[in-house]
């Protein structure tokens, strides 16, 4: 009979899981292996910095979703570390104006909340929330496949 124990069943024990966006915003995972992308190294290595208590090791790479290239490269990088993914969270995102750090206060003052809004504005947020994480998957799906095929249950995970 198999094993039922929550703890057993819901285990990361011995996966490899790649956060993007994790230098900032709200997701935190515990697993056996992490690897944080994200644009700012710096930021990046500040949360890798503040995971402690949890088995294996947490690895910063700059990496932005936004630029195809640098995707690569980040799919290369972590193929250099693990081989294999079996988890990938795309959670690198935006709720407002990525270039523009006032966005929100400029909103909040004005008498139209539309006024602050530009073309650019909405280019960014389409191409961060929406076509990246589509290019994200099929950057390291070369690396899923190869997590999927070292489990017996054959599956990795994509959670976008």
């Amino acid at each position: 009979m198999a094993d039922l124990n929550m703890a057993t069943v819901m285990s990361l024990s011995g996966r490899v899981g790649l956060v993007t966006g994790r230098g900032t915003g709200i997701l935190c995972f515990k697993w056996c292996q992490g690897i944080y992308h994200g644009r700012r190294l710096d930021i990046l290595e500040q949360a890798a910095a503040s995971v402690t208590g949890v088995p294996g090791s947490v690895v910063p790479i700059q990496m932005d979703v936004t630029d195809e290239e640098s995707v690569k490269a980040g799919a290369k990088h972590t193929e250099g570390i693990d081989g294999k993914l079996d988890i990938l969270v795309n959670n690198a995102g935006i709720a407002g104006a990525l270039r523009d750090p006032d966005f929100g206060e400029k909103m909040f003052a004005a008498t139209d909340p539309f006024e602050p809004e530009t073309v650019q504005t909405w280019t960014d947020l389409f191409a961060l929330n929406t076509i990246a994480p589509f290019f994200v998957v099929r950057a390291f799906q070369s690396l899923l496949i190869k997590g999927a095929r070292s489990r017996p249950q054959g599956t990795s995970s994509v959670i976008n």
